[in-house]
């Protein structure tokens, strides 16, 4: 299979050196040149518990030299969905599928406006990655499959050839019908988390052993439950998200949760895709959601600090 990974950040790094060592014709794309340099002299590392390793993976920051490709694997951040997915076209044959593995709601709707519903298959992982260097990823925790599914239409045996490829690389994989349900899962386990974190600066397992944080965890849980409800989503979870929550931060106890990483690093946060969608969607339906814009406007407020805004 040949596969275009865009945006090969820690996850789509991962995720693409999992494809190439299982065979597959595997080229990576980032705009970011220094790690296009890294990886093209010293391959891409990976570290999990099983060890580390190496491979010598094209990478390029040019989608235009890549040609037609049976799979893309986007992986960008949420607030570039569009510009990325606009910038596919080379990419994209007849038969070509766009995955998304990516954090919050929208970015499945966001491709599928420029590729078409048919192509896009949307999927979600509770596993943490980091990146070490330009050109080596640790594997950082989590538990549970990957999902993936199309958004529109049945699942294909090819979407089965993508799982089997990626089970063979020792990544557990599910493939779901109602692929939405599961991208809310996700949601509703980030929401009372990603924000919290970045505005606090604690870490996963400072986050689950203090009992005021799980109060506000629960509030904010709550008015994304309302609004998950409201739009007719199916609630996959029996326990309440903050109790799914907190096995989590315990199981990755010394990580940061991604929208920290993103503060300290003073990068753009995907707060517009996770708690921000919160406050969209609950606007649109009349759900009051209080806590989880106030959340919201601060992340934003930190972001206009260090970017200058």
């Amino acid at each position: 299979m040949k596969i275009a990974v865009v945006g090969s950040g820690a996850l789509g790094g991962f995720f693409g050196f999992t494809f190439a060592v299982q065979g597959q014709q595997v080229t990576l794309v980032d705009v970011d040149t220094e790690k296009v340099a890294a990886i093209r002299k010293s391959g891409l590392t990976v570290s999990t518990r099983e060890g580390e390793k190496n491979a010598t993976i094209p990478i390029t920051d040019r989608v235009d030299e890549v040609g037609q490709v049976d799979l893309v694997f986007l992986s960008v951040k949420s607030y570039a969905t569009h510009e990325a997915a606009r910038s596919l076209e080379p990419l994209l044959g007849d038969q070509t599928l766009v995955m998304s593995i990516q954090n919050g709601i929208g970015n499945v709707e966001k491709i599928a406006a420029v590729t078409g519903e048919d192509r896009v298959i949307g999927g979600i992982t509770a596993h943490s990655f980091q990146m070490l260097t330009p050109s080596h990823i640790r594997y950082v925790g989590g538990t549970g499959h990957l999902h993936i599914g199309k958004i529109k239409g049945e699942n294909t045996s090819r979407v089965q050839e993508i799982a089997d490829i990626l089970s063979n690389g020792g990544v557990k994989v599910e493939v779901n019908k109602d692929i939405q349900d599961y991208i809310w899962y996700k949601l509703l386990v980030n929401t009372p988390i990603n924000a919290i974190a970045a505005i606090t600066r604690l870490k996963n397992g400072e986050m689950a052993e203090n009992k005021q944080v799980h109060a506000l965890m629960r509030v904010v849980a709550d008015e994304a439950l309302a609004v998950a409800k409201a739009q007719k989503i199916r609630i996959l979870m029996t326990d309440h998200p903050v109790d799914v929550c907190i096995p989590a931060l315990k199981a990755a106890s010394e990580n940061k949760a991604s929208m920290l990483q993103d503060v300290e690093a003073k990068r753009r946060t995907e707060i517009d895709a996770i708690n921000g969608a919160i406050v969209e969607r609950g606007e649109k339906l009349g759900i009051p959601t209080p806590v989880n814009k106030t959340l919201t406007d601060l992340v934003r407020i930190m972001e206009l600090r260090y970017r200058g805004g």
